[in-house]
């Protein structure tokens, strides 16, 4: 929130003393703002992460009135808090729009029955004039299109839409009628934070190759098409070894530790933050990614593997497609099988290292210099995309 606009006092001073005044307002204090309507604060979720940094970005150009609509807690009283919470912050929109006059409003757009609970917020700013930013983090109302969805985009007829990729805008665009021109790619790749990773990658102990896994461990991420790549290529005489890191789903443990328990090669490190999971990425050569969720968008897991050059071998899904190219490792169709691909992608890694003149450390500087000119790229997009969004009248 910015300071309040500086006012008079209207109480006098001492006898005898002018009136004392408080600082002048500033052009920033005076500025219309941009009201930022996302979901904040939520740990390990990729769709939070990106509102704070476009928060944050925007903060830098101008004042911000900040609604956090994030859903907290399951159950019943998770879901009475989160329409208790939406009435007062549209409560405070509405106050915002007849004292702030703000110009815009920023919404990171709900992916399933939330857009109804976001529609409110977009019919007041249609109504007071705002030009409406809509972020879309998801292909839930791509994949499975829904009236809800049609309804809040309706509102806002010459709102703006941020998608993630052109797959995504060519689809959005198709199924609800969206003017092309309104319609802007912005990549995760420019609004994620990703830890510098470093100069060395730690040295394989042994001969094998080193895969990972690294999620949320569903039958969906495709945990069970990992262990089924690591039998294949353990039966083929491909020297692998395996990490999988990430909570486990409860209806799978079972099963999971059933999986882990028949797979020789095969170490599972739990859930990994912060340093741990930099550890995870320096230990591996390559990560496996056989997601078939149905909802899959730009997985964070994925910029994470490329930020430390490490290849990555993953299902077309969503925008999947445009994270991964051959410099940075294999696309798997979606109806593909994927241990079919993906083990003779590894045998390919190891005959390279095999070959006389092939290096790992510029391997992977290679893997590094084409990530760090796609996020260059990324980034001058969301420069463009900030500057759009708090332009003021």
């Amino acid at each position: 929130m910015t300071t309040p606009i500086a006012k008079q006092s209207a109480e006098p001073g001492a006898e005898g003393t002018a009136p004392k005044t408080r600082h002048a307002a500033t052009p920033a204090e005076l500025a219309r703002p941009v009201v930022f309507l996302g979901h904040l604060g939520l740990p390990n979720n990729g769709f939070s992460a990106a509102c704070q940094r476009m928060l944050e970005r925007i903060r830098e150009r101008g004042p911000v009135v900040v609604l956090d609509v994030a859903r907290r807690g399951r159950g019943t009283m998770a879901g009475l808090t989160t329409l208790s919470n939406r009435l007062r912050q549209f409560g405070r929109m509405v106050s915002t729009c007849v004292a702030r006059r703000p110009h815009t409003l920023y919404l990171g757009f709900s992916g399933g029955f939330g857009q109804l609970l976001d529609t409110p917020f977009i019919v007041l700013a249609h109504c007071f004039g705002l030009e409406i930013f809509f972020h879309h983090h998801s292909f839930a109302y791509i994949n499975q299109p829904t009236w809800y969805t049609r309804l809040a985009m309706r509102c806002a007829p010459q709102g703006r839409h941020l998608v993630l990729c052109d797959m995504m805008r060519t689809e959005l665009t198709r199924i609800y009628r969206l003017p092309p021109d309104h319609v802007q790619v912005l990549s995760n790749l420019g609004l994620i934070d990703l830890a510098d990773p470093p100069s060395q990658h730690a040295e394989s102990e042994n001969e094998a190759i080193n895969v990972g896994f690294l999620s949320n461990i569903t039958a969906a991420k495709g945990i069970f098409t990992f262990f089924e790549v690591v039998r294949l290529a353990q039966e083929m005489n491909i020297p692998v070894c395996a990490r999988i890191a990430g909570p486990v789903a409860p209806e799978i443990r079972a099963r999971f530790d059933a999986e882990l328990a028949r797979t020789p090669c095969v170490r599972y490190v739990g859930p990994a933050y912060g340093e741990q999971k930099q550890a995870f990425f320096r230990e591996i050569d390559v990560l496996l990614f056989p997601t078939t969720y149905h909802n899959e968008a730009e997985p964070l897991v994925i910029l994470e593997a490329r930020s430390h050059g490490v290849p990555v071998v993953a299902h077309a899904r969503g925008c999947i497609g445009a994270m991964i190219d051959d410099r940075s490792g294999l696309l798997v169709a979606c109806d593909a099988d994927f241990a079919e691909a993906a083990v003779p992608y590894l045998h390919r890694l190891l005959l390279q290292r095999g070959q006389s003149d092939y290096s790992e450390e510029d391997t992977r500087a290679r893997r590094l210099a084409h990530f760090h000119a796609d996020r260059i790229r990324a980034e001058a997009t969301l420069t463009n995309a900030v500057a759009s969004i708090s332009r003021r009248p």
